[in-house]
């Protein structure tokens, strides 16, 4: 449920922003939202990070949709692990959703947020939410989950053993 929660979230989120961006900055045009740090900058993008891919946009649709589905799956399927691990899951996948809805309705995804102190490809919420769940995930995975497995183990060889016999 928290997974679905956050997803819808970040989907909606990103939608509005995309649908905001579209309406009320003209194509190619820049909002300085704090000078001299980050601006919004209406553009679309085909392709990924610095357009590359551009002509490739089936790759990101098959790429996306396996993504999404495996990751479906791993929450269905370990879902109580970690409400850590679900957070970022949840994060990767409604941005994940939130640029496919983009990619299969308008053919490219609606990019807008600028750092104007260092070259960096113009990104937008759905972008955001993908690398801020994929570094949750990645610091659960190399540091959280080995302290659990530790933990589990130790806790499994201080259980009593069951030798079967009666006593």
């Amino acid at each position: 449920m928290l997974v679905a929660i956050i997803a819808a979230f970040v989907i909606i989120l990103d939608q509005v922003s995309k649908y905001l961006v579209r309406e009320l900055i003209e194509m190619g045009h820049k909002v300085d939202v704090i000078p001299w740090f980050v601006n919004f900058t209406h553009t679309e993008n085909k392709g990924a990070a610095w357009g590359i891919f551009a002509d490739d946009r089936w790759v990101f649709l098959v790429f996306s949709s396996v993504a999404i589905v495996a990751l479906t799956v791993f929450v269905i399927k370990v879902y109580r692990r970690s409400r850590v691990l679900n957070v970022g899951i949840a994060m990767v996948l409604g941005g994940g959703i939130g640029n496919m809805i983009d990619r299969i309705i308008l053919g490219q995804v609606t990019d807008f947020m600028y750092f104007t102190f260092f070259d960096f490809p113009v990104f937008n919420v759905a972008d955001s939410f993908v690398c801020i769940g994929a570094v949750i995930i990645g610091v659960y995975v190399i540091f959280i989950d080995p302290k659990i497995e530790k933990r589990l183990k130790a806790s499994a060889q201080d259980a009593p053993k069951d030798d079967g016999e009666a006593q």
